[in-house]
């Protein structure tokens, strides 16, 4: 039996204070199982799942396990806790069994290893704004559980919820205690602390929260491998932002991250890639570092901490106590060689080889016409677009946005037009994602949105992705109005006399395309939208919108499931055709009533502070708001003005956060938003 007594909460929390950073940190993957003793397919599904938790360390996964009064009523499991468990199957709505869900969204296939490693990698690779610790102290039956929450980066507005579990991490029963025959269970949940509600907060960036949760363990699972698992919990779309326990960790771990693997930047200047390595395991160690380099004629170099290497240095070592993490940068210059160049740093454990850890970052010069982002998911559709791109003449980067992260608002304000896949869009954008592009529509930039299920996702009651702010997000910048999931339709008609849709007629089933188009999201223009193409007449498959200067085509469909080559080409073609066409007027409709100009900062550069001056024109008053971003495209701070009316006005910015911590010199965009119109502007704050 295991038992952490305080001494062990100490060093505990020792190494949360030592991790914690002013950046986000990894996350924990909680893989949460649905089973029961007698159903069908769960043992096989169950063994899988434990062999993969147990071949990862407990920093990167953590599981819970619970049962369900079906297809037996009297699993023993079931019948110890059944209000916890219950609840639980309840909230996640599980109507069969086995089943998984990963990090609360994601529902990888049970017995799949392949299937549940990519859940994982996904749900880690996501790194979090909360640093987590949990400790406990049983004595008797008495468990004091304590759980640390440290908001090391700005955390989602939403409402949160600390759950915590005391979980039986392995259990055998000599004979079945169902009938599928199986008798080894792997973090068992035991009982909800306090109960299944869990506890409500809330946390500011840079705050700590310590909860002390009392409670008695049943004498029955005192003579079980007892401990805790807690997690985060965000209660309104159902993600698990951070999960810990206090199951030891592995003798040699470790965690090699950054905040983002790709960059747009210009040639001839240095871009610094930051990473972090951390000892994520119980014993000192140190780690090998090589850096392979392919980027023809750039130059590159590495630091560990305060120590810079050469760039003809690719190899150097470096020690970690238990807890603690280390800076590793990468130093990029491009030139003009290439259009881009990648570097691949890999990490290993000098005690132990199997932990070894690659990080492959993606520096992109501007310059090309298009910057493709390819947010499929590894589903393979960016040749769809890339071949359109060049049957259409123009020049392209790509960005694969699940390699690299989302781009912020100035990678996608280097280039003056953006094609984004978001087929098969699970969630839609995130947060950050939604700013970014929020913010490079503003500045004038064209955009071409792809998915089937995006407008889905944001808007229909039934995602679990959509928010009042996503629904009015996609409306306020594609200028359209979902309708439904599915428009029951494979065929598409351009709209007669239409810029973009005039002449074109396809269909999204078979050919060459990918045949995917199983739920094609039916569409509605708004007041100052058009319909570009229709599935049939009122039933819009593509709007097109003007937002501002910028111009907004989105489908409803995926662009890689038109049947022929040749439509598929004629469409992009037509697209670019209209993003680049100054003849035809206010694009998607009349111009707003209130409009932005004269938009200005002074002094910029500037420090300590600057004056944004601007003017609305038009009829009728506006709520403005100023929302200020740093390079990563994170918002730092929000400036709301007030209801202003037309005329000239002006609002300063001090050059610092919400938060009120002075902000560090570089490189900020401040969006204005009037009512339904917005512009952008770059601000240099020099220290």
């Amino acid at each position: 039996m295991t038992h952490l007594r305080s001494c062990i909460a100490a060093l505990s929390l020792l190494a949360w204070a030592l991790a914690a950073a002013a950046h986000p940190v990894p996350r924990t993957a909680l893989v949460e199982t649905f089973t029961n003793v007698s159903c069908e397919g769960c043992g096989d599904a169950n063994l899988v799942t434990s062999q993969v938790v147990a071949d990862r360390s407990n920093h990167e996964v953590v599981n819970v396990q619970y049962h369900l009064n079906w297809p037996a009523a009297d699993d023993p499991f079931y019948v110890s806790n059944p209000a916890d468990n219950f609840v639980r199957t309840y909230y996640y709505g599980i109507g069969s069994a086995p089943d998984l869900i990963t990090a609360g969204v994601n529902t990888p296939l049970p017995g799949d290893a392949d299937a549940l490693e990519t859940a994982i990698d996904d749900a880690c690779d996501a790194l979090s704004p909360l640093d987590l610790v949990v400790t406990q102290d049983l004595v008797g039956t008495d468990l004091t559980v304590e759980v640390g929450v440290k908001a090391v980066a700005a955390p989602p507005s939403d409402e949160l919820w600390l759950n915590v579990a005391v979980v039986d991490q392995y259990e055998f029963f000599a004979t079945p205690p169902g009938n599928n025959g199986e008798t080894s269970f792997h973090w068992t949940m035991c009982d909800l602390i306090p109960d299944f509600n869990g506890t409500d907060f809330s946390i500011g960036e840079g705050d700590s929260l310590v909860f002390v949760l009392p409670s008695t363990v049943d004498p029955a699972w005192l003579d079980t491998d007892l401990h805790v698992v807690a997690w985060v919990q965000d209660h309104d779309t159902r993600e698990v932002l951070q999960a810990a326990t206090t199951a030891p960790p592995a003798t040699y771990a470790a965690s090699y991250y950054a905040e983002r693997y790709g960059k747009v930047s210009p040639v001839d200047e240095l871009y610094r890639f930051d990473g972090w390595a951390l000892n994520a395991g119980g014993s000192p160690d140190t780690y090998d570092f090589h850096m392979a380099v392919n980027a023809p004629g750039w130059q590159v170099s590495a630091c560990a901490g305060t120590t810079c290497y050469p760039p003809w240095q690719t190899d150097f070592s470096l020690y970690l106590e238990p807890g603690q993490e280390e800076i590793i940068a990468v130093d990029v210059t491009p030139s003009t060689g290439a259009d881009r160049g990648t570097v691949t740093m890999t990490m290993s454990s000098q005690n132990d080889r199997n932990v070894r850890i690659s990080r492959t970052f993606e520096l992109i010069t501007p310059g090309r016409d298009v910057l493709y982002v390819d947010a499929d998911e590894r589903a393979g559709y960016a040749p769809y677009f890339t071949d359109a791109l060049d049957a259409a003449g123009v020049t392209w980067s790509s960005w694969n946005a699940q390699a690299l992260g989302g781009p912020d608002a100035l990678d996608l304000g280097a280039f003056a037009r953006v094609v984004w896949n978001t087929e098969p869009a699970p969630s839609g954008f995130s947060p950050d994602e939604r700013d970014a592009l929020g913010a490079y529509l503003a500045g004038g930039g064209d955009l071409l949105l792809s998915g089937q299920d995006l407008g889905y996702a944001l808007c229909d009651p039934l995602s679990a992705s959509r928010t009042p702010a996503t629904l009015a997000w996609y409306e306020q910048h594609t200028g359209a109005t979902y309708v439904a999931d599915d428009a029951y339709a494979s065929n598409v008609s351009g709209v007669g006399g239409d810029p973009v849709g005039d002449g074109l007629a396809f269909s999204l089933v078979g050919g060459d395309g990918a045949d995917n188009q199983d739920y094609p999201d039916k569409l509605s223009p708004r007041d100052n939208a058009r319909s570009a193409l229709d599935y049939a007449p009122g039933s819009s498959a593509g709007v097109r919108y003007g937002l501002g200067d910028a111009r907004v085509v989105t489908l409803g469909f995926g662009f890689e499931g038109i049947a022929a080559s040749a439509d598929r080409n004629a469409l992009m073609a037509s697209v670019l055709a209209w993003f680049d066409d100054a003849t035809v007027g206010v694009p998607g409709g009349d111009a707003p009533a209130l409009r932005l100009s004269a938009t200005v900062a002074h002094p910029n550069p500037f420090n300590p502070a600057t004056t944004i001056a601007f003017a609305l024109e038009g009829d009728g008053d506006a709520a403005v708001r100023i929302d200020i971003h740093d390079v990563q495209g994170r918002r730092v701070r929000r400036i709301d003005a007030g209801v202003l009316t037309a005329g000239a006005h002006a609002v300063s910015w001090n050059g610092r956060d919400d938060a009120g911590t002075a902000l560090a010199g570089g490189l900020y965009l401040a969006t204005l938003s009037a009512g339904d119109v917005s512009a952008a502007l770059k601000l240099t704050l020099l220290k």
